[in-house]
């Protein structure tokens, strides 16, 4: 799906983190089981250094309300003029309410904001925004909150040294407004590759083998049992290599615009070399790109690009969003941003 908007703009993005860091080299006896080499493998192709991890008392919605608090204190802004929250998590605190509700509850939101939910994975914040954006479109809302993020590690045994090192936790809160803006946004989905990156058992119904070709889903080990996430590492990373190459060139033609007419590609910061192949496959400036992100955060999920986006020391500035993820669901974006405030904090 393709649209371009005119008159949306995101004014400010807050992102809020747990107060615990685990540096990955602290891991090396109790994950890693002294296996160095497979460490620092892990660290200069993942990029990993450290992570922020809530605890059993951190919730999604807890790091979302403390984003959407500071946020409102940089921008000043009223929260009585929103009309919308839209929360995009795959990590909720419940199942029912909705984490949008019980955080317009926390907020303290009037009844005329609605609230709501949407289940996406690494690319939700491309989803989130194409929804914001749609509705201030069509003058059905001049002020959206968008919340963005997940507590993953929590779907992880903090033992597995194949996924617990690569996720940190971590939420975003965006305010959308209605403001004259040019914007294009191309998103697509595939649900064959639902059981390429997903938690089996965790909800109202029990994966089992009449449903998916691949049995390496119901392998279990001390680490790993069927409530926790599952990745197939090795295809993921070559379809996210593919289709974001392939939907960065479809955005750029959709917008008329060349790579040079481009200040920053973000991309979501799932892998190093990843980041680093989707440079060299579309011949970018790797100065354009930034790929620190998963140094000091890890895989960030939905979070990845607004954080991105915080880390941008200018105000003023055209970019490319892209990323892929579970569902599958990808996409890319063209924004452009004029004088956006940004600030990125630990949970108090």
């Amino acid at each position: 799906m393709k649209a371009q908007f005119n008159k949306a703009h995101i004014l400010g993005v807050s992102v809020c983190v747990p107060s615990h860091c685990i540096d990955v080299d602290d891991c090396l006896e109790s994950v890693f089981l002294n296996d160095e080499k497979t460490l620092k493998r892990m660290k200069k192709i993942l990029g990993i250094q450290s992570r922020f991890i809530a605890d059993e008392n951190t919730s999604t919605s807890d790091l979302g309300y403390e984003a959407s608090i500071n946020l409102f204190e940089i921008l000043n802004f009223d929260k009585n003029e929103l009309d919308m929250l839209i929360f995009v998590t795959q990590t909720p605190d419940f199942f029912m309410p909705s984490c949008a509700n019980y955080l317009h509850k926390r907020l303290n939101l009037n009844t005329n904001t609605i609230a709501f939910d949407v289940n996406q994975a690494c690319a939700g914040y491309l989803y989130g925004l194409f929804l914001a954006y749609s509705f201030i479109e069509n003058e059905n809302a001049k002020n959206i909150l968008l919340i963005c993020g997940d507590t993953l590690s929590k779907t992880i045994n903090p033992l597995n040294a194949n996924l617990a090192p690569i996720f940190g936790d971590g939420v975003s809160a965006s305010l959308i407004t209605k403001k004259e803006s040019k914007s294009f946004f191309s998103l697509h989905s595939d649900g064959s590759g639902f059981d390429k990156l997903i938690i089996p058992n965790r909800a109202f119904s029990k994966l089992d083998k009449s449903k998916t070709q691949n049995k390496e889903i119901f392998e279990t080990n001390p680490y790993r049992n069927l409530e926790n996430l599952y990745m197939d590492g090795a295809e993921i990373f070559n379809l996210a290599l593919e289709k974001e190459t392939q939907s960065v060139k479809e955005i750029l033609k959709f917008c008329a615009k060349d790579k040079e007419d481009i200040e920053y590609f973000l991309f979501h910061q799932s892998n190093k070399f990843l980041v680093e192949n989707l440079i060299f496959d579309l011949q970018l400036d790797a100065k354009k790109v930034p790929n620190t992100l998963m140094q000091k955060y890890a895989n960030l999920s939905a979070c990845s690009l607004p954080a991105l986006l915080c880390h941008i020391q200018n105000c003023n500035f055209n970019a490319i969003l892209s990323a892929f993820g579970a569902g599958l669901a990808w996409g890319s974006a063209y924004l452009e941003f004029d004088k956006i405030k940004t600030i990125i904090k630990e949970k108090k």
